[in-house]
């Protein structure tokens, strides 16, 4: 058998290969992860791209060095914490997205937060890879000369009916001409899946990053023609804000589920999130419960919310705010949870949608590095700087526009996430790499592929796409796929459930996971929109 030199999963097929060449050609995990994450940006441009942030945590196996780059959005000088509180129409039930009547957090340049992909994976790129940053570079620019075809997912994000409260796609892509230029036909409507869609100005912005660097992003000609049009568009980010912007290299949080070591982010992430989930269901035996059943949704929903309640109350910027890390991952507070459930708790029944942003990487090599990278944009802000050909985030709809709050906003504050790029070991070596995209709905997704994984001995294409739900606000969302028997014991016990018409619903988010079982890895990318799978021999 031919020995497997290395493993990319992602949502992106072809953004797959791109990184699975590079560890054909001799490049570790880290080079894959970056090779992705820029094809990424040019084959699912409202998932992530340069206008971005994100998170990675990574295990550098030869020198048994694990941490996390952290490269959240940053609220720009102009921002005030009361701004829009008088204006704000409430949050959305799932992920707490900021809802105002003229759409100012989710659309323009407004909703535009300081920028940290860039920076986030040129920092990666000078710790840990063997391969020239240009070099890297380059399959995105081939990409986004040559043209992408149109995706059925790409699609759907922009032609399905959004939350309440929210703008169509097609509202998106019109907030600004260059945006429109790019994203509409000649008729003035939505590409087409199987369309060709080509970024001639982006790959003109990706050669000059190669050419010059990261630095050229946040003070040179890049950062200069950002500044001026963000001046000319009243803009909270200014020119200083990008020449400030620097990268948070820390420690994961770590929890324990049945033997097995937790490594997720830290805040303002949502990986205390996760272990918290994860330390409340420990208090229940899983093994000993049949998967799909109603005892085992039931369970799983109350954990999910019991979590979703602390992290309302707790997660903030801890630069900015003082998080109790501690406290919502200690098992003394899961053990409390676990006795409210076991006495009948419930959360409430406020109606809800789960959404779909966001992308992820998962990488491996042979030498043992891990790579697990989560990186959004939100899901733009409808802004494209003309002559640079990407687009922007609109991190801003994710404070809390209450003054006063733990996530209220201030300059130079990140807003918190649901992203938790997440690594398993097992006998203090990595068992499972695993992460996704899709707001607070990431949390659910790995979550449920760990339990899938760990629980239930399932293999990981396996975890990835059996049955879902998602609890957070109150409802129980289910797919189709959950059996009409187990929706109708949810509601007898009090659950209010929205069952999707949907077998594999790609608002469920995409989880996207590496398994080393046995030290031998298989990759399972979630059905429920694209999916690679890419090995290197």
């Amino acid at each position: 058998m031919e020995r497997i030199k290395g493993l990319v999963v992602c949502p992106q097929p072809r953004a797959a290969d791109a990184g699975a060449a590079v560890l054909r050609g001799g490049g570790n995990a880290f080079d894959a992860a970056i090779a992705t994450a820029f094809c990424q940006m040019v084959q699912d441009p409202f998932m992530g791209g340069l206008g971005g942030m994100g998170t990675l945590q990574f295990f550098e196996a030869g020198a048994g060095r694990h941490g996390m780059v952290d490269f959240h959005a940053r609220a720009g000088a102009g921002v005030r914490a009361d701004m829009w509180a008088a204006d704000s129409q409430g949050r959305s039930e799932i992920s707490g997205y900021a809802l105002f009547e003229d759409f100012r957090a989710e659309l323009g340049y407004g909703a535009i937060m300081t920028p940290g992909t860039v920076a986030g994976l040129a920092h990666v790129h000078a710790q840990f890879c063997t391969r020239d940053w240009a070099h890297l570079l380059q399959p995105a620019i081939r990409m986004a000369r040559e043209g992408v075809v149109v995706t059925p997912f790409f699609h759907d994000f922009l032609a399905r009916a959004p939350q309440p409260g929210l703008p169509d796609g097609l509202r998106r892509v019109t907030t600004t001409p260059a945006c429109a230029a790019l994203y509409l036909d000649a008729q003035g409507a939505l590409h087409r899946v199987g369309d060709t869609l080509r970024h001639p100005e982006m790959a003109v912005t990706l050669q000059r990053l190669a050419e010059k660097g990261a630095a050229d992003f946040y003070q040179g000609a890049i950062a200069a023609r950002i500044a001026e049009d963000f001046a000319a568009h009243d803009a909270f980010v200014t020119a200083a804000d990008l020449a400030a912007y620097r990268v948070r290299e820390e420690a994961p949080v770590i929890g324990s589920y049945r033997g097995h070591r937790i490594a997720s982010n830290p805040p303002p992430g949502s990986g205390a999130v996760l272990i918290a989930m994860l330390n409340i269901l420990e208090n229940f035996d899983l093994s000993a419960v049949r998967p799909g059943s109603l005892r085992h949704y039931d369970l799983v929903a109350r954990a999910m919310a019991a979590a979703h309640e602390d992290r309302e109350a707790m997660l903030a910027d801890p630069e900015f705010h003082p998080v109790p890390v501690a406290e919502m991952m200690s098992k003394a507070r899961a053990a409390d949870w676990a006795a409210k459930i076991r006495a009948g708790w419930l959360p409430g029944h406020r109606p809800a949608a789960p959404p779909s942003c966001t992308t992820h990487v998962s990488a491996w090599d042979a030498a043992g590095n891990c790579v697990s990278l989560t990186h959004t944009l939100g899901t733009g802000s409808g802004v494209v700087t003309p002559g640079l050909g990407f687009n922007w985030n609109n991190a801003m709809k994710l404070f809390d526009m209450r003054p006063g709050r733990p996530n209220s906003m201030a300059p130079g504050k990140a807003r918190t996430t649901g992203m938790v790029p997440t690594l398993v070991f097992k006998d203090d070596a990595p068992w499972m790499i695993v992460g996704a995209p899709g707001g607070s709905v990431i949390i659910s997704a790995v979550l449920t592929t760990i339990l899938n994984a760990i629980d239930f001995g399932m293999g990981a294409v396996e975890a990835v796409s059996f049955p879902r739900i998602h609890c957070e606000a109150g409802p129980v969302f289910c797919e189709a796929r959950v059996q009409e028997d187990v929706v109708a014991g949810l509601r007898a016990l009090g659950h209010t459930v929205r069952h999707s018409p949907l077998s594999y619903d790609p608002g469920m988010s995409r989880a996207h996971a590496i398994l080393l079982r046995d030290g031998v890895p298989t990759g399972g990318a979630d059905p429920r929109g694209g999916g690679g799978v890419a090995f290197a021999y």
